[in-house]
Order: C-alpha cells, then structure tokens, then sequence
C-alpha cells in the first residue's frame, strides 16, 4: 500500500461517510407527535410500550428510546401508579408554555428587527415557511399546517443569530406541534395562516410595536380562545362510544 493509500494527503480531509436518513428512533419519535396533533392518540392517553410497538410494526427498542426523548421534552410523563402518559393541555399547562413562549419569541423578533434594518434579506426564510403554509391550506393539510406553524417560529427564534434563545425555545417544538395540531382540529386553517401573513408584514414594515402587540395576541390571546381540554373530552367520548 503506497503511502498516499495509507494516509490522506495534507491539506485534504479524508473521505467521509455521507450522513444517514432519520433513525427508526426519529421516526417513532414523530409518528407519535403526529398520532398526538390529529387526535389519533389523545393528551392524558397511556401509552403502552408494545402497544405502539405493534402498531408501527417495529420492534420495541426504538420505541422505548423515543418515549426517553419524548419523556425528556415533556411530550410524556412518567407517573407513579398511572404509567406512561401523554402530555395533558390544560389550561394551566398551557398557560405555562403560552407565557414562555411568549417571552422567547418576542426577544426573538426584536432581535430580527434589528438585523433586518443592516439586512432586510434576512426575513426571506420566514416568507419561505409562509409560502408553504398556504400551500399546506390549500391541500387541506392540517399536520402540515401545524408542523410549518412550529417552522415559522423556530425559523424567527434562529434568525435571531441568539442561540441561547434558539436552545431554550426549541425542547418546546413538539409540544408546540401537538398544541398546533389540536387547534388545526378547531380552527379554519386559512385563518392560521392569516396570523402569520400579519406577523410577516409588521416584520417586514419593521413595525416593532405593533409587531410585539400582535404577537402577544398570535400567542396568548388566539390560543386561549380554544378550548383545548374541551376537545379532548369530547374526542376521548367518540372514540371509547366506538370501542
């Protein structure tokens, strides 16, 4: 073996391995935050470890790795006597997400309306993420919906350029996906995508206390409107009267 075999040359990085696709984990991970934001699976469910197993046709041990994660992300709890359960949306829960998310995403705006003065450009992402809201609206998608509703706020929380930010809003994500799922389940989707259409232009009139204003309302007072734990119980009364 030569020594250009043996070794790469200098100045060259050896060739690496190309990236592999989402894990059997990954994708568990997101068939239940899937189940979970269309109401196939309910907040305050059990959720048993073969069961899901079973249903996804895999084996348990990426199943039981995923519900770690999720466990990690407050997507389920570990209760003592009560077992494995989905995250409940009650109304102090929520209000307890609503009032963080709050606050981290109205840094996070300020912050991109001040890198949009030096560079306007910068909004170009969200406007993408718009783009394919109503895309997802008009197809009658309401995952999609739900799932790009999570993008756009993470995309503002990253344009930010404050990581520390983007790291402390982004355990959130999955819940937020499922709160979002559960209000595409209430809600005309073309209105969803009207708030964010109203978010993009105060960002991009760089209108910074009308764009605050109108996130408290996106935030708290839109969602409040729902009746989230009024959903469930009537979801949860349908299904078992079919059982």
């Amino acid at each position: 073996m030569s020594a250009d075999q043996a070794s790469p040359r200098k100045g060259t990085l050896p060739k690496l391995l190309p990236l592999e696709t989402r894990t059997l984990v990954d994708q568990v991970v997101d068939a239940i935050v899937e189940a979970t934001a269309t109401g196939v699976f309910l907040p305050g469910d059990r959720v048993v470890e073969a069961e899901v197993a079973r249903s996804l046709n895999v084996s348990r041990v990426p199943v039981r790795e995923a519900l770690r994660i999720l466990e990690s992300q407050g997507i389920v709890v570990n209760a003592r006597y009560r077992g494995m359960r989905l995250m409940d949306v009650s109304i102090d829960r929520l209000e307890k997400i609503l009032k963080v998310r709050t606050a981290l995403e109205t840094l996070a705006a300020q912050e991109v309306l001040a890198a949009r003065e030096a560079d306007p450009s910068i909004l170009e992402p969200l406007e993408a993420v718009v783009r394919e809201l109503h895309a997802a609206a008009e197809r009658g998608d309401s995952y999609g919906v739900a799932r790009l509703d999570t993008d756009f706020h993470r995309t503002l929380c990253r344009l930010s350029g404050n990581d520390v930010l983007l790291h402390m809003w982004e355990p959130l994500s999955r819940q937020l996906t499922i709160i979002f799922g559960l209000s595409t389940l209430q809600k005309d989707l073309r209105l969803i995508v009207e708030e964010h259409d109203e978010l993009l232009d105060k960002l991009k009139a760089g209108d910074a206390n009308g764009l605050i204003a109108l996130m408290k309302v996106h935030i708290l007072d839109y969602s409040r409107a729902l009746d989230y734990e009024g959903l469930v119980k009537t979801r949860r009364s349908e299904r078992d009267a079919k059982i």
